[in-house]
């Protein structure tokens, strides 16, 4: 095939999977991140991130094409070293190897939990922010200098890696989804966790606080529902939610704090048509009823757990990925690798609802053994087709499974400072009224900008 039919035949595979239909064979996503084919192209990990440019990146992911074998390869990234070049950020610090790491912090105090539920923008916009990151605790000027250059660096970066994307896609017939169909959207509890309270103060808060913590998520709802709704709704698509803090809660908390919003979240992107893409870090086996509430065919990367435990409850419904231990690529002989594939694939491949994936993704060069991870995917390929393809699935409709109803109870997110048009124009309004149509127009084109 060509590269054009190659793409085709990729994402009618993804279609059917994602359709609740036994493809042709079941798709397969290759297991490294943009750090590890930095190393792998043989430059330096620590100066390439503040280098990206297109060509840079294609060159780069051109040498990953070598150990590449997937059906979606492409680029993408966690953190923006140009960024945190501006903000001084102390939420993501960067070791002497290039590695950025998101160590503990905390941007609000016990005791300012009121005006985060008043308003989490606000509060975001006035403390966290500045608290998290030294480049906007000067004055004023300065703080406004340091979060434009954060801001084009980060559209600049974000261009460099869409067009080198682009240029592989085309080249090699790589599935994407399509445009403005996919994003990221996190848990309350998550958010309230990782950059507000952090760690161990949200550990001490849900039992000394607890009605506390409960607002502060039910706050955070409007936020997290606006940043799922993307431009467009296509199966091929998804709300991505990458948990975190849910396996380290016990199972009473979980169900308290947790998971009520996350299914609520979960459902009211299931009310427009749009499917959730989950990777449930840790092992979430406890909370395998609970997964089994959500939407058919909502797709679960899964890192730990029995396999066959989660094919045997939940392979009917959704579309399951992982388990396949990375660390066994580094340790493991070829054949060891090897027989751990066909493992899975036994279990889990067969009645479709599957594709291929890693427990989790290579960081650094040195978690693989490339010519393990060569003659997994190899084998994985040679052994993914179906003698069934075109039969049904899913057995159930994804509407029939949808809970509806949730979305009306949660306002449009309030914004810190990004007030609507006809707020605004009463600080400056039109010296003729005709000017009005132009401009809203021009204020809300521009008034997207800026995150507050």
């Amino acid at each position: 095939m060509n590269a054009k039919e190659l793409q085709e035949y990729r994402t009618k595979n993804y279609r059917d999977l994602y359709s609740g239909i036994i493809p042709d064979r079941f798709p397969v996503n290759d297991g490294f991140s943009v750090e590890c084919l930095i190393q792998y192209a043989g430059k330096d990990l620590l100066t390439t991130q503040y280098q990206y440019t297109t060509e840079l990146l294609i060159e780069i992911l051109e040498k990953g094409m070598e150990i590449s074998r997937g059906d979606n390869y492409q680029a993408s990234y966690a953190r923006n070293a140009v960024t945190n070049l501006f903000t001084r950020s102390r939420s993501f610090t960067m070791s002497k190897t290039g590695m950025i790491q998101h160590p503990e912090v905390s941007g609000m105090e016990a005791d300012e939990y009121d005006e985060f539920i008043e308003n989490p923008a606000k509060f975001s916009a006035d403390k966290v922010q500045i608290r998290l990151n030294e480049g906007y605790q000067g004055s004023k000027w300065e703080m406004v200098y340091n979060y434009m250059k954060q801001y084009f660096a980060a559209q600049d970066m974000n261009r460099a890696f869409a067009e080198a994307n682009a240029y592989i896609k085309e080249k090699y017939g790589m599935f994407t989804p399509p445009d403005g169909t996919t994003g990221m959207t996190a848990p309350p509890f998550d958010s309230l966790a990782d950059f507000n309270r952090g760690f161990t103060n949200i550990s001490i808060d849900i039992k000394r606080r607890p009605q506390k913590v409960l607002d502060a998520i039910e706050a955070l709802m409007p936020q997290a529902i606006a940043m799922q709704r993307f431009s467009k709704v296509d199966i091929l698509g998804a709300s991505r939610i990458m948990t975190h803090m849910g396996v380290f809660l016990n199972k009473k908390d979980f169900d308290k704090f947790y998971w009520p919003t996350f299914y609520k979240l979960c459902h009211i992107a299931g009310e427009r048509g749009q499917r959730m893409f989950i990777f449930c870090e840790g092992d979430w086996t406890r909370f395998i009823d609970e997964l089994s509430t959500l939407p058919a065919g909502t797709r679960l990367w899964l890192e730990y757990g029995d396999p066959q435990q989660f094919k045997d409850k939940l392979g009917d419904k959704f579309i399951l990925s992982g388990f396949y231990p990375l660390t066994l690529l580094k340790n493991g002989t070829k054949q060891q690798c090897i027989d751990k594939a066909k493992e899975l694939v036994d279990i889990l491949a067969p009645g479709g609802n599957y594709f291929f994936d890693f427990d989790k993704h290579a960081l650094d060069l040195n978690d693989i053994n490339p010519e393990n991870y060569i003659a997994t995917m190899e084998w994985v390929l040679d052994n993914a087709k179906y003698a069934n393809a075109g039969q049904k699935s899913i057995n159930v409709e994804f509407e029939d499974t949808v809970v509806k109803g949730f979305a009306k109870d949660y306002p449009a997110p309030k914004s810190a400072y990004n007030v609507p048009f006809d707020e605004y124009i009463k600080k400056y309004p039109p010296v003729d009224d005709r000017a009005i149509p132009a401009m809203r127009e021009a204020y809300n084109k521009y008034a997207r900008y800026g995150g507050m």
